[in-house]
């Protein structure tokens, strides 16, 4: 499906939520990216139906979903649409098979309904725990639940809004491979809100993001890491090197303490290092600057080092934004 997005706003009286925002969708799975407050949930619920656009249109292929000029606005229960809550959103009084078919009243008659429920349950693993109150599953069973009941209906589009944050760090990675495999397993796509930078390079085929209410970025994980359209950018999306007063970065792991080819030379002092499990990240002093870079151990603080550059890997973001 092609979503496309034309001149969508909000604003809650004076406040501007979000900008006007021109924007086509049409990978399968996609991230909207963003520090807490810049829009992102307002879009995600914008395309939901949730919330409704102070201005623009909305399109689901040739549909139009929402018009403000045409008075168009679809409801969110024919949108053919699944949305995956932060705090799940189960209904603790009912069973897991009974929450993963309360999506389904009015949609499907009911002797079909328990082979739909059953299916869905497989899919995340949980077939076992039908009969089971919310209340005793653990937090990632209770995700999987909210999964299964998005999948029932058989969307074509599933809205993840910061799906993995109540979760611990093994079961985000966990949930991340098994909402990407169910995604793709389904046919489905899925649009994913977070301000987690590696949840959304590890899922994404493609990213949106998001800053004070408008839209500065849009590509593949491998082309916001390694281009980056503004200095908001380069420092949201990993680790940055400013060269020339934040008009030109370079990454850390561009940066070694052995001449490569096409590199430049940059002294400094050892600042501090910090141990990240398999590498450790060292602070340098170079040119009145604080820069990163990468190595397999640690390095005494106040020691003199010198620093070889990669030339063809500094970016430019004069280029990026003229």
């Amino acid at each position: 499906m092609i979503i496309r997005l034309k001149g969508i706003e909000k604003k809650y009286g004076n406040i501007q939520a979000v900008k006007p925002i021109d924007l086509t969708i049409e990978d399968t799975f996609v991230t909207i990216l963003g520090q807490s407050g810049c829009g992102k949930t307002t879009l995600l619920k914008m395309l939901a139906g949730l919330t409704e656009p102070t201005a623009g249109d909305i399109f689901f292929d040739d549909k139009t979903i929402f018009s403000k000029s045409k008075k168009i606005n679809v409801k969110p229960n024919k949108r053919q649409i699944a949305m995956v809550f932060q705090d799940f959103g189960l209904w603790p009084h009912m069973t897991v098979f009974e929450n993963v078919a309360f999506g389904l009243r009015g949609k499907v008659p009911k002797s079909e309904r328990a082979d739909i429920v059953h299916d869905a349950l497989l899919k995340v693993k949980l077939d076992a725990k039908a009969a089971m109150k919310p209340g005793e599953l653990s937090g990632g069973q209770q995700q999987r639940v909210a999964l299964a009941r998005a999948i029932a209906i058989n969307p074509k589009l599933i809205l993840f809004d910061e799906a993995l944050s109540a979760l611990d760090a093994i079961l985000r990675e966990q949930m991340r491979e098994e909402i990407l495999a169910i995604v793709q397993s389904i046919g489905a796509q899925a649009i994913f809100v977070t301000h987690d930078q590696t949840e959304a390079m590890a899922m994404s085929d493609s990213m949106i993001v998001m800053d004070t209410g408008e839209v500065v970025q849009t590509g593949s994980p491998e082309e916001i890491y390694h281009t980056p359209a503004n200095p908001f950018v380069a420092n949201f999306i990993g680790k940055t090197n400013w060269v020339e007063d934040k008009e030109k970065m370079i990454r850390p792991e561009n940066v070694h303490l052995y001449p490569h080819t096409n590199t430049t030379l940059r002294s400094g002092v050892v600042k501090k290092s910090t141990y990240e499990g398999d590498r450790y990240v060292i602070f340098v002093e170079t040119n009145g600057q604080l820069w990163k870079f990468y190595d397999h151990h640690p390095h005494e603080q106040g020691a003199k080092i010198k620093l070889y550059v990669e030339e063809n890997n500094i970016h430019s973001l004069r280029k990026q934004e003229a």
